[in-house]
Protein backbone atom coordinates (compact mmCIF):
# COMPACT_ATOMS: atom_id res chain seq x y z
CA UNK A 1 0.00 0.00 0.00
CA UNK A 2 1.18 3.72 -0.77
CA UNK A 3 1.89 6.17 1.90
CA UNK A 4 -0.24 9.43 1.62
CA UNK A 5 2.42 11.92 0.53
CA UNK A 6 1.93 15.93 1.76
CA UNK A 7 -0.36 18.13 -0.15
CA UNK A 8 3.00 20.24 -0.09
CA UNK A 9 5.02 17.50 -2.04
CA UNK A 10 2.73 16.95 -4.57
CA UNK A 11 2.48 20.54 -5.44
CA UNK A 12 6.11 20.93 -5.66
CA UNK A 13 6.53 17.73 -7.62
CA UNK A 14 3.93 18.98 -9.66
CA UNK A 15 4.91 22.54 -10.34
CA UNK A 16 8.34 20.62 -11.42
CA UNK A 17 6.76 18.75 -13.94
CA UNK A 18 5.00 21.60 -15.40
CA UNK A 19 8.92 23.65 -15.41
CA UNK A 20 10.22 20.62 -17.35
CA UNK A 21 7.21 20.83 -19.78
CA UNK A 22 7.30 24.58 -20.41
CA UNK A 23 11.48 24.02 -21.50
CA UNK A 24 10.65 21.13 -23.63
CA UNK A 25 8.11 23.53 -25.16
CA UNK A 26 10.59 26.38 -25.66
CA UNK A 27 13.21 24.67 -26.54
CA UNK A 28 12.13 23.14 -29.87
CA UNK A 29 12.08 26.73 -31.57
CA UNK A 30 15.68 27.08 -30.24
CA UNK A 31 16.82 23.76 -31.47
CA UNK A 32 15.09 24.10 -34.76
CA UNK A 33 17.21 27.75 -35.27
CA UNK A 34 20.73 25.38 -34.59
CA UNK A 35 19.45 22.86 -36.93
CA UNK A 36 19.22 19.88 -34.49
CA UNK A 37 16.79 17.59 -33.74
CA UNK A 38 15.74 16.67 -30.25
CA UNK A 39 17.00 12.73 -29.96
CA UNK A 40 17.35 10.46 -27.27
CA UNK A 41 20.72 11.44 -26.66
CA UNK A 42 20.14 15.71 -26.25
CA UNK A 43 17.01 14.77 -24.69
CA UNK A 44 19.03 13.18 -21.76
CA UNK A 45 21.37 16.03 -22.17
CA UNK A 46 18.25 18.70 -21.58
CA UNK A 47 17.08 16.79 -18.25
CA UNK A 48 20.57 16.71 -17.27
CA UNK A 49 21.12 20.20 -17.45
CA UNK A 50 17.57 20.79 -16.23
CA UNK A 51 19.03 18.76 -13.01
CA UNK A 52 21.82 20.80 -12.93
CA UNK A 53 19.99 24.10 -12.90
CA UNK A 54 16.68 23.29 -10.80
CA UNK A 55 17.18 25.91 -8.10
CA UNK A 56 17.84 28.62 -11.41
CA UNK A 57 14.96 27.51 -12.76
CA UNK A 58 12.94 27.06 -10.48
CA UNK A 59 13.58 30.83 -8.66
CA UNK A 60 15.17 32.45 -11.60
CA UNK A 61 13.01 35.14 -13.43
CA UNK A 62 14.76 35.53 -16.97
CA UNK A 63 16.93 32.55 -17.09
CA UNK A 64 16.00 30.09 -19.50
CA UNK A 65 17.94 26.71 -21.34
CA UNK A 66 19.08 27.34 -24.76
CA UNK A 67 21.81 25.27 -27.16
CA UNK A 68 24.90 26.63 -26.85
CA UNK A 69 26.80 26.54 -30.40
CA UNK A 70 30.01 26.97 -28.99
CA UNK A 71 29.70 24.30 -25.97
CA UNK A 72 27.99 22.32 -28.23
CA UNK A 73 25.48 21.33 -25.24
CA UNK A 74 23.15 23.06 -23.13
CA UNK A 75 23.19 26.00 -20.41
CA UNK A 76 21.38 27.92 -18.70
CA UNK A 77 21.39 31.72 -19.75
CA UNK A 78 20.53 34.72 -17.56
CA UNK A 79 20.68 37.92 -18.92
CA UNK A 80 22.07 40.58 -16.94
CA UNK A 81 19.74 42.75 -15.73
CA UNK A 82 20.32 46.40 -15.99
CA UNK A 83 19.35 48.01 -12.57
CA UNK A 84 18.62 52.00 -12.49
CA UNK A 85 21.25 54.36 -10.91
Amino acid sequence: MLERLSGEYNRGYTRAIQDITRVFDYIQMDLNYHHKKLTAKLTEELLKCCLENRERLRESVDGFIRWNTKKNGFEFYEPKRRDSV
